[in-house]
């Protein structure tokens, strides 16, 4: 009398890995969204501020977010 549930429990897995997944996808692009407009403006500071320091600093954070988003396309 063995009842065979091993598949419904297999779904369940992989249907609860893909929604931690997209969860996880779609919390990175939002972070990635947000940092990317907090460095434009300090880059635009750092313009005003003529702080070419921190003009680096954030154009330097700003390129790796956008080589990453070339990476993953």
């Amino acid at each position: 009398m063995n009842k065979q549930v091993y598949p419904v429990n297999q779904l369940r897995v992989f249907i609860n890995t893909i929604n931690d997944l997209s969860a996880e996808l779609l919390l990175q692009e939002a972070m990635d969204d947000y940092n990317r407009k907090q460095y434009t403006e300090k880059v635009e500071e750092a313009l005003i501020e003529k702080d070419e320091e921190k003009f680096m600093t954030y154009t330097s954070l700003l390129k790796e977010l956008t080589d990453e988003d070339e990476d993953a396309a």
